[in-house]
């Protein structure tokens, strides 16, 4: 019973949350303040938690883990434990009180009597040895396979003598989720306590590897267990780092699939670090490595808690995911325009998916399969965000694998009754919530000229200009939503201010969306935003080029990173270098490089020779290094070799005229008069009196100054 149940629990979360919790890993093989200033000691507390603690955090096996919290605050419930799926049991009970996750007294056979409960899914601390194959890791018996070892055991060379290539690695709990710590044990070690270890092969450094996805924190994840529990990318790099001496950290906490409070990460990551430190010794240095949202919080750590990490390497990344909300709410709401205007006229020049990119930016395909509709032509408003946003902002869509795995685990069935399943409530602690348990979101679209450029461009003229501006209409609020069906509703257009007449001049448009402002200064006051005031370490940011494919990952991301540096902190600008390859198939290599470019980094104190910005193609052959590789991107330069290599897209914000910073949640609002005569619209731009009427109407407080930065970000 235990392993069926095992098994049914993996493939119910993996086939059901998997869309949401890992896509983004999987793309490998498919706040304010501060100067560019030496990182400060890691465990010295600053900012606004100068009480935290991380002493004792030196536990070892058949101890448990601290649950937390430190300065995250309240820890919400329902939490489903997934200990058991890790290989590492039920989790301990910890009240009889019906709160949390439910513990049998036969593990895995949920019609035995019930044990408890466990709220904060701890388990003890164990450690287990695994061999490598070549191929993967296997469970290994220190105390007999030593003697006799097993014969697809791989050797590697440590201090010149070839040895057997066996990994000790330690799990448990600490704050509420699985961590791990994995580091080469090639000899025969006593494992009574941590002083017994060997640890001669550790070569005194640490990655600290970082999970991506979206995810709504109502789940703990499963752990980096080197027998069954590593993605893709992991299989392929975890080997390759640890035959190197690394020692390697992770938690579940740490992974943006599971929940995207990054300051829970980061007190996840700051508790784990900690507990490393205390049992096997301070590191020389930590990098940090990761990909898609193991990205995103290098960034934000960096800025948040300096000297957590002394280098990253964010691969795939985004400068923070809040700011991405602002363009990606623009998706759906354009997606469901041009639909309806197919719908009234087929000869529409939306018919044509390709086209899309000039009001949405993004990139487009008239051949690409579309992940909603299964034709062929898409675009990466869809690809790559369409099932993301209603993840994100509807409080009523659940992803059905909960509701799977809780029953699985002897849940009862309302559970999740009172569960709002958007960013905003997941982060209560720092939003707050209404009357009706609602947090409040910034989603804002009020004076945003969808279309500008194409405009400006004579792409599109002032009639589709106008009308695209009168029907895009903006998000209800919150307690008017209804759930997401993505078969009749693929666009979520139920949860949206439309007009039935906004197609003509004489309509009504369709009310734009004001966003709260109480939540847009949260955004930054929380760390959320990452504002390019503090990058203090190294960062390789790392990219395979996946416009193509219509990926989530689009290329401007790196360039609003550094474009947010440049405006924020130019002097931080040398600490963030770009490299892009050819696609996923160089990944892995060139992420080996970019670790011993970043070691050579900090070891040496001063940046190696490989601490350039720089593109290779899909074989790994150079095209172009240098400080002028990605002209043309940021600056009024003729484009570098990287840069037409490699083109880069826009959103559709960019295309209304705001920056590639994209970090304004609320623009500052100008009358129409005034961007009627200020240049706002090109010289070839001629509307006739009675579209001078209707622009009037769609903007009746006036259109976006970009120029002006982000109403909603607090005053310094």
């Amino acid at each position: 019973m235990f392993a069926s149940l095992r098994a049914t629990t993996r493939r119910a979360l993996r086939a059901a949350l998997a869309p949401i919790a890992v896509v983004l890993l999987e793309g490998l093989l498919a706040a304010c303040g501060g100067s560019d200033s030496d990182p400060v000691d890691p465990f010295i507390m600053g900012g606004d938690d100068p009480t935290a603690s991380v002493t004792g955090l030196k536990f070892w096996v058949g101890e448990q883990g601290p649950t937390g919290p430190v300065f995250s605050g309240k820890q919400p419930l329902p939490l489903i434990c997934r200990t058991l799926e890790s290989g590492l049991g039920q989790p301990e009970v910890d009240n009889t009180d019906q709160l949390g996750h439910p513990v049998f007294q036969v593990e895995g056979d949920i019609t035995s009597p019930l044990k408890g409960h466990s709220r904060y899914c701890s388990v003890k601390t164990r450690v287990q040895y695994f061999y490598y194959t070549g191929s993967g890791f296997k469970a290994f018996d220190p105390k007999t396979q030593f003697a006799t070892p097993p014969a697809d055991l791989k050797t590697i060379p440590v201090n010149g003598t070839s040895v057997p290539f066996v990994v000790r690695v330690e799990g448990g709990t600490i704050n509420r989720f699985i961590y791990t710590v994995a580091m080469l044990a090639p000899f025969p070690e006593s494992a009574d306590t941590p002083d017994k270890l060997n640890k001669t092969a550790w070569n005194n450094k640490l990655v600290y590897w970082l999970r991506g996805g979206v995810g709504i924190g109502h789940q703990q994840s499963t752990a980096m267990w080197f027998n069954n529990g590593l993605y893709g990318d992991e299989r392929l790099l975890m080997p390759k780092i640890l035959e190197q001496g690394y020692a390697v950290v992770s938690s579940t906490g740490n992974e943006t699939g599971a929940h995207y409070n990054l300051r829970l990460a980061e007190e996840t990551a700051l508790l784990t670090k900690a507990h490393f430190v205390q049992t096997y010794g301070k590191p020389k240095f930590t990098i940090g490595l990761g990909i898609s949202g193991g990205a995103v919080q290098q960034y934000v750590f960096a800025q948040n808690r300096p000297g957590l990490l002394d280098g990253g390497i964010p691969i795939q990344s985004f400068p923070d995911m809040i700011t991405q909300t602002i363009y990606t709410a623009d998706c759906p709401l354009l997606g469901q325009y041009f639909k309806d205007e197919v719908a009234r006229d087929p000869a529409s020049p939306w018919a044509k998916w390709s086209n899309l990119t000039l009001i949405e930016g993004m990139n487009a395909s008239d051949t690409v399969k579309n992940t909603l509709f299964g034709t062929a032509g898409s675009s990466e408003c869809i690809n790559g965000w369409g099932t993301t946003v209603p993840t994100v902002i509807n409080p009523l869509y659940k992803n059905p694998g909960y509701d799977v795995v809780a029953k699985s685990y002897g849940y009862p069935a309302d559970v999740f009754a009172k569960v709002k399943w958007t960013h905003w409530n997941d982060l209560e602690n720092f939003y707050g919530v209404d009357a009706q348990g609602f947090a409040p979101i910034p989603m804002d679209n009020v004076g945003v000229q969808y279309g500008l450029s194409a405009l400006a461009q004579g792409k599109i003229s002032t009639n589709e200009f106008l009308r695209i501006n009168a029907c895009a209409g903006g998000w209800k609020e919150q307690r008017d939503f209804v759930a997401w069906d993505p078969k009749t509703d693929p666009y979520d257009a139920r949860n949206m201010n439309r007009s039935a007449t906004c197609f003509d001049a004489s309509g009504t448009p369709a009310p734009r969306r004001q966003g709260d402002l109480s939540a847009m200064r949260v955004a930054y006051t929380s760390g959320h935003v990452f504002t390019g005031q503090r990058l203090g370490i190294p960062m390789i940011d790392l990219r395979p080029y996946l416009e193509a494919e219509l990926n989530i990952h689009n290329t401007r991301q790196s360039f609003s990173v550094r474009a947010r540096l440049m405006a924020a902190n130019p002097s931080a600008v040398k600490n963030q270098v770009v490299w892009f390859t050819g696609g996923n198939a160089d990944l892995p290599n060139r992420m080996v490089d970019a670790l011993a470019v970043m070691d050579a980094t900090l070891s040496n104190g001063s940046a190696a020779a490989g601490f350039v910005d720089k593109c290779v193609d899909a074989s790994g052959a150079a095209i172009a290094s240098g400080a002028s590789v990605w002209d043309g991107i940021l600056n009024t330069n003729a484009p570098g070799a990287c840069t037409k290599a490699y083109p880069t897209f826009t959103s559709p914000r960019m295309v209304a005229g705001d920056s590639i910073k994209g970090d304004i949640f609320k623009c500052a609002l100008k009358p129409v008069s005034q961007a009627s005569t200020d240049g706002t619209y090109a010289a070839s731009v001629a509307f006739t009196a009675p579209e001078k009427d209707w622009l009037n109407r769609v903007f009746p407080n006036g259109v976006c100054d970009f120029s002006q930065g982000d109403q909603g970000r607090p005053a310094s």
